[in-house]
């Protein structure tokens, strides 16, 4: 598409269309060539102001374009190939929360100790099953965003880690007791 006919679209609305789209990749509610159709659709069709966003401007011009060509040109076993994709989603959902890509978080784990998850969140057999895992974690909590979710949240998410992969897991609250959360 021409870009004199591409709309133009400031940055709240394109953080809002990337949140959304990794949300329903994450929440199993699309798959990872609909992930990539719809980018494509977008970002043909639209023109992004990132403004001094810097975050956002890494997104939309390095990351999701890396990640989609990647997913679509590499021929890696399909395992290999979906870790890879949701690792590049994780790093752009990352970069738009967090102001900083997931990389970038393990990167930190590894040189200094700091973790900011339970350090099994850091490994590719957690990452290779966490699409299924959040869903079925919101199949059974629904959305939350209520006072005290977390603590149902994370009860759920051990409870099936435990269960379903065999994986023991400690949440925030196991990990810093005495520190209260909502």
């Amino acid at each position: 598409m021409d870009t004199s006919t591409k709309q133009s679209i400031g940055w709240d609305k394109a953080r809002d269309f990337l949140e959304k789209l990794i949300d329903e990749y994450k929440y199993g509610e699309i798959s990872a060539d609909d992930v990539c159709s719809k980018a494509d659709d977008f970002f043909s069709s639209h023109t992004v102001y990132c403004g001094r966003d810097e975050d956002l401007r890494r997104v939309v011009e390095e990351i999701l374009p890396g990640t989609v060509k990647t997913y679509r040109d590499t021929s890696a076993a399909d395992d290999q190939r979906m870790l890879n994709f949701w690792k590049g989603l994780k790093d752009c959902d990352h970069l738009l929360y967090f102001g900083r890509t997931y990389t970038e978080e393990i990167e930190e784990y590894l040189e200094t100790g700091l973790d900011r998850a339970d350090p099994v969140e850091y490994t590719d057999r957690f990452l290779a099953i966490e699409p299924e895992l959040e869903k079925l974690i919101r199949e059974e909590t629904g959305e939350g965003g209520y006072l005290g979710y977390c603590h149902y949240y994370w009860s759920v998410k051990k409870r099936i880690l435990k269960e379903r992969y065999g994986i023991d897991w400690k949440s925030t609250a196991d990990r810093f007791p005495g520190v209260m959360f909502d």
